[in-house]
């Protein structure tokens, strides 16, 4: 009896559990913008992605940053208005070449401390790479959990896995030590756990950098508001 009591009740859970939850979601924040800051400002100028700052909330993580600065070139680089942005390959690469891996290294090291690139360092980058700007990106946070959509008898029906993704961005003047814009953006995307396949750092960063595209203070003001 307790059987057939239970099976309309599974069943309608089990209905509703196939109606899949949300997929993905993305946010993205302009947390500065320098005064008279605009698309002009980057008008005929390079912009090199550096190496992301060293992920300090959970060591384990270290890994994820090797990636970010190429997810942040290939969504950043669909669009230009004669403003070239520079992968950051490059700029390692131009860090070597012209023999500045030991102030790079103290540069980054102060940067952990102080939140403060290093003028001087910062020119000589500048100067090296024929950029008038440098971008610094961190991951700020990146969590992965699962939890469960319906239960029955204390027994999971139905689970989903999700991860989430905040990624931020500072935009420096090489030439003054400025920073010139910082934003944020944050990418999550759920799946079920049926489905057999984990949420992956690279898919929700996607998803943040997607956001943050239309934040960068390089595009016109038209796109600019197109997700605001």
């Amino acid at each position: 009896m307790r059987t057939k009591m239970l099976l309309p009740v599974i069943l309608a859970i089990l209905i509703f559990g196939c109606s899949k939850p949300p997929s993905s979601l993305e946010f993205s924040w302009e947390l500065y913008k320098a005064p008279k800051v605009d698309a002009d400002t980057f008008k005929g100028k390079k912009i090199a992605i550096m190496p992301s700052a060293r992920v300090e909330f959970d060591p384990s993580q270290e890994l994820y940053r090797e990636t970010l600065g190429g997810l942040i070139y290939m969504t950043f680089n669909k669009y230009s208005i004669d403003t070239t942005l520079l992968p950051v390959d490059v700029t390692q690469s131009a860090v070597n070449r012209a023999g500045l891996w030991n102030e790079a290294l103290e540069m980054y090291k102060g940067y952990e401390t102080t939140a403060v690139l290093r003028k001087d360092t910062l020119a000589k980058l500048g100067k090296t790479l024929d950029a008038q700007f440098v971008l610094m990106p961190k991951v700020l946070r990146f969590q992965q959990e699962s939890f469960d959509r319906a239960t029955i008898l204390g027994l999971s029906i139905l689970r989903t896995r999700q991860s989430t993704v905040d990624v931020e961005i500072q935009i420096w003047d090489t030439e003054t030590g400025d920073v010139v814009w910082q934003g944020v953006g944050s990418g999550s995307e759920a799946a079920e756990v049926v489905e057999g396949r984990p949420v992956s750092f690279i898919t929700v960063t996607q998803f943040a950098c997607e956001s943050l595209f239309y934040r960068l203070p390089w595009l016109p003001e038209e796109m600019r508001q197109k997700k605001k």
